[in-house]
C-alpha cells in the first residue's frame, strides 16, 4: 500500500507558449532508466495485491550553501556591472524531486530535470521525466551502484547515502549529470546553474564539481550558479544581506572566502552578492575562481545583455525552475499510475498532531 497525508487541490498552472524541444537531443543514460524501473518492479513483487501507506509529498531542500564557515571579519570588494549587448545562448538547468509516498518497504521517489535555452531572445524548453524510484534498505546499494555506473558518463562512484538523504541523491545524480552533458554539448554559452559550486556536500563529491568546471573551461563555457538561500555569513550578518556601494547592477566580491574550508566542505567558486536590478532582491553567486577576473565579469554582464531578470533572478533559471517542478495534477498522475500498473492501493496516514492536539496540532504534519 501507499501511504499518502492528503489529497492535493488542482490549481491553474501557467502556460508557456514555446517549443517542447531544446537544442539538439538529449539521451538519458541507460543506468538511470533501469535503475528506476528495477527498482519499482520491487514495489510489483513486494505489493500484489496489497496496500501503500501514503506520505505527504515534499519537495526537496537543497544543501547548497547549509554550513557556516564561522567567519567573522572578511573584506569586499563592489563591482559595478555594465549590460553587454553580445548574442551569446544561455542555458539553465533545474531539478526537483519530492517524496510520493511511502510503502512498507521503502519509500517512493520522484525526480525530473528541466533545461531552459534562451537563443537570441527565444526560449525553448526540455523537460526529463518524471521517474519514479521504489527505494528500500534491502535495494539501495543496488539502485545507487547502477546510477554511479561510470559507462553512464558519471565522474565519480557515487557512495551510498543514508535513509535521510535518498531523495536529495538520487536528485543530485540526474541533476550532476544533466550538467556534465550540457557543458560538453554546448560551446561558449552561460550556463546557469541553481545553487552554489561547492563540494564535499552530501549529494555533490569534490571530484564532480572539479570536472564539471574543468570541462566547462576546456569549451569555453561560463558557469552562473545563483543560490536563493545560504547560511554563509559575513562580518556577523547574513552573506546576501552586504550590500554595494555603487546603484545596481553591481557584485559584491567576498574577498577571501574561497580559499577557507569547512569540515569536508570546499568552495569551487568565488563567492559574490550579486544585484542585478533596482528594487531586487540579492542573491549569492558562484563563479569559478579558476577564471580572472575580468572573465568573470564579463560573464555576468554578458548574462544582463541576453536575459530578462524578475526581481534580480535570471529568466532562463527561472522557468527552469517552473518546468521541473511538479504541479498536484502531476502528484494525482502519480498516484494513479501506481495503483494502476503497481498494484498499490492509496491510504491516507491519520495525522497524529491533529488527532492529540485539535486545532493546535501544529507542525510537519499540520
Amino acid at each position: 500500500m501507499l501511504l499518502i497525508e492528503q489529497q492535493y487541490p488542482i490549481g491553474s498552472v501557467p502556460r508557456y507558449n514555446f517549443s517542447v524541444s531544446g537544442n539538439g537531443s538529449l539521451g538519458l543514460p541507460r543506468g538511470f532508466v533501469e535503475s528506476c524501473l528495477c527498482s519499482l518492479d520491487s514495489v510489483r513483487r513486494a505489493h500484489t495485491g496489497g496496500d501503500v501507506v501514503e506520505q505527504k509529498a515534499a519537495e526537496s531542500c537543497t544543501l547548497e550553501g547549509a554550513f557556516d564557515f564561522g567567519l567573522e571579519v572578511l573584506s569586499s570588494e563592489t563591482i559595478p556591472l555594465h549590460v553587454v549587448k553580445e548574442d551569446v545562448s544561455v542555458v539553465a538547468i533545474d531539478v526537483s524531486s519530492m517524496r510520493v509516498g511511502e510503502t512498507e518497504e521503502g519509500i517512493i521517489i520522484a525526480v525530473r530535470g528541466a533545461i531552459v535555452w534562451n537563443t537570441q531572445a527565444k526560449y525553448r524548453f526540455l523537460r526529463l521525466g518524471p521517474f519514479l524510484f521504489h527505494v528500500t534498505e534491502e535495494n539501495k546499494s543496488h539502485v545507487f551502484g547502477v546510477l554511479g555506473r561510470s559507462d553512464e558518463g558519471f565522474p565519480v562512484r557515487i557512495p551510498v547515502p543514508d535513509s535521510l538523504h535518498l531523495q536529495t541523491c538520487i536528485a543530485g545524480v540526474l541533476e550532476r549529470w544533466l550538467q556534465m552533458n550540457l557543458c560538453m554539448a554546448n560551446s561558449g554559452c552561460l550556463i546557469l546553474l541553481d545553487g552554489s559550486l561547492t563540494g564535499g556536500t552530501v549529494d555533490t563529491p569534490e571530484e564532480v564539481v572539479a570536472k564539471l568546471l574543468r570541462t566547462a573551461r576546456e569549451r569555453e563555457n561560463s558557469i552562473l550558479a545563483f543560490s536563493k538561500f545560504s547560511r554563509l555569513r559575513f562580518n556577523g550578518h547574513s552573506l546576501t544581506d552586504a550590500s554595494g556601494k555603487c546603484t545596481p547592477p553591481y557584485m559584491v566580491k567576498i574577498i577571501g572566502l574561497s580559499e577557507q574550508h569547512a569540515g569536508s566542505f570546499r568552495l569551487f567558486g568565488d563567492v559574490y552578492v550579486a544585484r542585478l536590478s533596482e528594487n531586487a532582491v540579492s542573491f549569492r553567486l558562484d563563479i569559478d575562481k579558476e577564471l580572472q577576473k575580468t572573465q568573470a565579469v564579463n560573464a555576468v554582464e554578458r548574462l544582463l545583455g541576453n536575459d530578462l531578470f524578475y526581481q534580480g533572478y535570471p529568466e532562463t533559471l527561472r522557468l527552469a525552475h517552473i518546468y521541473s517542478t511538479f504541479t498536484a495534477s502531476e502528484v494525482i498522475g502519480m498516484q494513479h499510475y501506481l495503483t494502476r500498473e503497481r498494484g498499490l492501493e492509496i491510504l491516507v496516514r491519520p495525522n497524529i498532531r491533529r488527532i492529540l492536539f485539535g486545532p493546535f496540532g501544529k507542525g510537519p504534519e499540520g
